[in-house]
């Protein structure tokens, strides 16, 4: 191969990819639709309406409370503080693990009747899901400083970042996840079952550093792990995260979001075929 040969690979990904991102922008009424679809269009015919999709973090933000606080006294001094700190992230991420792993493959119906960038399916899965995060994370930060909590809002001036970087991160496994549940269905169920080891093996009632040895390393190899840890620190700790915390929020969205349109990009030309 020529130099002249070697230069062609990577423009022409260039180009697919500027490509893709302007299927994506001219096809954005269909996104907006979707968008709108996941967040009204399941609880329609219900007295909450929207209001279910915050039903389950505040369960769970009151069943950690009352076990931890009532039944099993916690080490951590305002251990409510703490557990709300983390749990809207970590449902977040969760649900684009499991749920968005059938973006494609529970919309196959307009994925063979109609031509649209496939890619819109997964965004429209994790925006939809990133819009509740946020309200409900602005709501608890509301009430976290309504109770006398002293937040320091310093370090809160990262939030929005760490709340973007994470949202680019979930994207990529989504991208990744999703495709790869169109030819095998079984990544789905798996992922049901994973998420669950993510459950026990994220920080979000306890404190990372208080566990040591080999569970020690496993729940640093947990990805989740430090965007759970960074919000702990803005909001409960008040102070900026560390260093290595930082870098990997950085990192992670990169790796995955490389990973997750690679793959994705070669898969979605068999999606109608193998659905």
């Amino acid at each position: 191969m020529t130099d002249s040969d070697s230069s062609i690979v990577p423009v022409k990904r260039r180009n697919g990819l500027r490509k893709d991102l302007r299927e994506i922008y001219e096809s954005r009424n269909i996104l907006r639709s979707l968008i709108s679809k996941n967040l009204f269009g399941r609880y329609r015919n219900s007295v909450l309406g929207f209001g279910w999709h915050f039903v389950m973090p505040i369960v769970m933000l009151v069943v950690y409370y009352v076990v931890f606080t009532e039944v099993r006294a916690s080490p951590i001094s305002d251990f409510w503080v703490y557990i709300a700190a983390g749990i809207f992230p970590f449902n977040f991420m969760v649900s684009n693990l499991t749920g968005g792993a059938g973006a494609i493959v529970g919309n196959s119906g307009m994925v063979k009747k109609m031509y649209f960038p496939r890619e819109i399916l997964v965004l429209a899965h994790v925006i939809s899901n990133f819009i509740v995060m946020v309200m409900g994370y602005a709501v608890i930060l509301i009430i976290i400083a309504v109770t006398g909590y002293p937040l320091d809002w310093v370090p809160l001036l990262l939030l929005p970042a760490i709340l973007l970087l994470m949202a680019l991160f979930t994207t990529g496994y989504t991208l990744l996840f999703s495709s790869l549940t169109v030819y095998a269905r079984d990544v789905q169920y798996i992922l049901s079952s994973v998420s669950m080891i993510f459950f026990f093996m994220t920080p979000m009632y306890f404190l990372a550093d208080s566990v040591s040895g080999m569970l020690g390393n496993v729940i640093w190899l947990n990805p989740f792990t430090y965007y759970i840890e960074a919000f702990h620190s803005m909001v409960y700790f008040g102070e900026i995260p560390e260093m290595k915390v930082l870098l990997m929020c950085i990192i992670l969205p990169l790796v995955s979001m490389m990973l997750g349109l690679a793959v994705f990009r070669r898969l979605k030309r068999g999606f109608a075929e193998r659905l």
